[in-house]
């Protein structure tokens, strides 16, 4: 029975346009959830990443390091050049030829021409490296370590970057609670005011205590007017950290949750000494400055070059040959070179990289300690702002039964008008408490995140 009414339903379905249409919208009403509005905190992230200029610099300065790497690599090809020289002499080359005598025959001494006054030459040169004290291979292992170096500062300028995102992105939640907290502080006083007229009317109450339950009311909207300019400076704040238009109404998705943190603030250390970027820059510019003695070092050994050179001369322009030279020739050189004495310059030079070393190796314990303080203060922080929501949490439900019954004894006129005015300060002051406290633990959170090396 039932696979019958299935198959009838499939063939009412298939049958009628008209009902699939129908069927199809159905499913899809039934089936899709609220898209959440605004931008989420990712989204926000990524559109800062997108259109930041310090990190384009950034990026900038990782493509020149590449180029600098692949000049770096070049060294180690072989190099064409070419040369083309014009000399020009008083007087052309010539041999005197003594006087001789050969067999009784008298040969008079004699001048003979051995060259030309003007001499044209070109040299087609291929020049490469055969041994350079492995300072080729130190000055491209360098290249290599700068772009490292390059990356690991893009990276650092993420992790800025998303931490004042998300300092900006709070700061939009917050005020919009603090608003809230504004509208309804207004509205709950509003109300107040409407009671305590109609009592007064009645001559229920003074004339005093409706006058002042109306101050309360106008210091009420004047502490709105505030937290709605707050919000405004907020939103401004936020579009300039990610370079939306100043003026822009953003929106954004409201996650001001509370999530408690677990680990130990040596476990966040530990992970800080893993991942800040700091500490990997410094450790490569130990590196770095290890290569660097070394490249020093390549000056205590000879270089070794191999030149081939190919060369056309002559007495005119075209280089074509003359009566005294060859139109063409090529030859073979094989160099060595060697800087045998220069008063002591190699060994301080490589002193001085040794020095550069040890500075930065000192370096490296500062700021290692200055994140271990960075960390600490971050995680007291964060520990610090859950307890005060724990504590501020309690006290806005003591605060709403106060208000309540403050108002209920009023309308009962078993309590003033004072009293209720102070329960609903109180009740304000609650959640705003409450907020803040919300506000400082994901603040701290980020800030403790950042301090770790991540986002």
């Amino acid at each position: 029975m039932k696979k019958s009414r299935r198959s009838a339903w499939k063939r009412w379905a298939l049958g009628s346009p008209s009902a699939l249409l129908l069927f199809l919208w159905t499913v899809m009403i039934c089936s899709s959830e609220p898209l959440p509005k605004g931008l989420s905190l990712e989204d926000s992230i990524q559109q800062a990443f997108k259109e930041s200029s310090t990190l384009k610099a950034a990026q900038e300065a990782i493509l020149g390091a590449e180029f600098k790497k692949k000049q770096a690599r070049s060294g180690f090809l072989p190099k064409l050049g070419s040369q083309y020289t014009y000399s020009h002499i008083d007087k052309p080359p010539f041999v005197r030829m003594p006087a001789l005598n050969l067999g009784g025959i008298q040969i008079p001494a004699s001048t003979m021409i051995i060259g030309t006054p003007d001499i044209y030459s070109l040299y087609l040169t291929v020049e490469q490296p055969i041994f350079t004290g492995l300072a080729l291979t130190r000055t491209y292992e360098l290249a290599e370590l700068g772009l490292d170096v390059s990356k690991i500062k893009l990276e650092q300028e993420k992790l800025t970057l998303a931490y004042k995102v998300k300092e900006a992105y709070w700061n939009i939640l917050k005020a919009q609670k603090i608003r809230q907290v504004a509208e309804q502080t207004v509205s709950q006083i509003a109300d107040h005011v409407r009671v305590a007229r109609d009592f007064y009317q009645v001559g229920l109450i003074p004339l005093n205590d409706l006058l002042k339950s109306e101050v309360q009311l106008a210091d009420a909207r004047q502490t709105l007017i505030k937290a709605e300019n707050h919000l405004l400076l907020a939103k401004s704040n936020f579009n300039t950290v990610l370079r939306l238009p100043f003026e822009k109404d953003t929106e954004i998705q409201d996650i001001l949750s509370y999530q408690p943190f677990s680990p130990s603030w040596e476990e966040c250390f530990q992970d800080a000494l893993k991942k800040r970027p700091e500490i990997k820059e410094i450790e490569t510019q130990i590196t770095i400055a290890q290569k660097n003695i070394q490249l020093a070092q390549s000056e205590y050994f000879p270089q070794l070059v191999l030149q081939g050179r190919y060369i056309k001369q002559g007495d005119t322009p075209s280089v074509s040959g003359s009566t005294f030279t060859y139109g063409d020739n090529w030859d073979i050189i094989a160099a060595v070179k060697w800087n045998l004495w220069e008063w002591g310059r190699s060994h301080y030079l490589e002193q001085e990289k040794i020095k550069v070393r040890e500075q930065v190796k000192e370096a490296l314990t500062h700021i290692k300690d200055l994140i271990r303080l960075e960390v600490k203060e971050a995680y007291l922080s964060l520990k610090e702002a859950e307890k005060n929501f724990s504590v501020a949490e309690k006290s806005i439900q003591q605060a709403e039964e106060n208000f309540r019954i403050s108002q209920f004894r009023y309308q009962e006129q078993v309590a003033t008008s004072l009293e209720v005015l102070d329960a609903q300060t109180l009740l304000t002051q609650a959640k705003n408490n409450l907020y803040q406290a919300l506000y400082n633990y994901n603040l701290a959170h980020s800030r403790l995140l950042r301090a770790m090396g991540t986002w």
